[in-house]
């Protein structure tokens, strides 16, 4: 893929720390090559007390907008001059889109779990769930599951005050939707079964990959789905143990893709047409290293 560059192409960029072996370079240069767009994508590395000179900086210099990764996904809110609906509910935002006052505030995360779960034919709706972990991906998960109108949440996290907190906070946002804090050795106390679970901690991510979260075999046979947030290894132990209990599985490839088109739709101002979609992630594969058939 050859890059033109000339007066006329925007600029892009993700802020974070670190930022050397992000994915977004090659998700959204692909994106702009292939709908033929004068834009380039790079990555900034931005020490935590530069974050507001460089959404400044990137004001002034006209820069299109920006992505945000860790560790700035909160503290950047301070920066800008306002906020979707999204970003103020999970109180994290992802996506910097320029406007005429200064830069607006988007979380595309949980646009992009929404989408992976429409994908993989998986409804929310009146459905209980049980949301492993309780961080920033967690929150965006919440927020699907309330937007998607589940009727119950389990939140099972490691120490169980952060749960408590994500669980009130979901509740205020969509108090038909009954929301459960507990600690993650706690899922014997859940009842139900046909569950959905959304696996949203960094546990099983490579190359750590010979753990699970739960890794009793009786919890994965409650399950009829379970939705993994981590995308490498393509099949983690998590979801290999819920496919041995006959439960349907995904991976956060798509949610990964989807994040970024649904990011660069609002720089760009136009839909990503699936085709494009789909060759970028036979791109994003390649990339991240799967097998051409996986």
């Amino acid at each position: 893929m050859a890059i033109h560059i000339d007066g006329k192409t925007k600029l892009c960029a993700l802020l974070g720390n670190p930022v050397e072996h992000t994915l977004s370079p090659a998700i959204h240069n692909f994106l702009a090559d292939q709908l033929g767009i004068p834009l380039v994508y790079v990555a900034f590395g931005v020490e935590r007390a530069e974050l507001e000179d460089a959404v400044r900086g990137g004001l002034a210099l006209g820069i299109l907008g920006f992505n945000v990764t860790v560790p700035f996904k909160q503290s950047v809110m301070s920066c800008l001059t306002g906020l979707e609906d999204g970003a103020r509910a999970i109180g994290a935002v992802n996506t910097l889109v320029r406007s005429d006052q200064g830069f607006c505030g988007y979380n595309t995360d949980w646009i992009g779990l929404k989408r992976l779960l429409f994908h993989a034919d998986i409804s929310l709706q009146g459905r209980t769930v049980v949301l492993l972990g309780a961080g920033g991906a967690a929150w965006a998960a919440a927020y699907v599951c309330g937007c998607e109108k589940a009727e119950k949440l389990y939140i099972l996290n490691r120490t169980r005050e952060k749960a408590v907190v994500l669980a009130e906070r979901m509740h205020t946002q969509f108090p038909s939707m009954e929301c459960c804090a507990l600690e993650m050795n706690e899922w014997t106390k859940m009842e139900e079964s046909g569950l959905i679970a959304l696996q949203a901690t960094s546990v099983g991510l490579w190359p750590h990959t010979n753990c699970a979260p739960i890794e009793d075999v009786k919890f994965y046979q409650r399950l009829d789905a379970a939705v993994d947030m981590i995308y490498k290894p393509e099949e983690t132990l998590f979801m290999r143990l819920a496919a041995d209990a006959g439960a349907k599985t995904a991976n956060g490839l798509n949610m990964l893709l989807y994040q970024a088109v649904a990011a660069f739709e609002l720089w760009v101002g136009r839909k990503v047409e699936p085709s494009v979609v789909s060759r970028a992630k036979d791109m994003l594969k390649q990339e991240i290293g799967f097998q051409r058939n996986g």
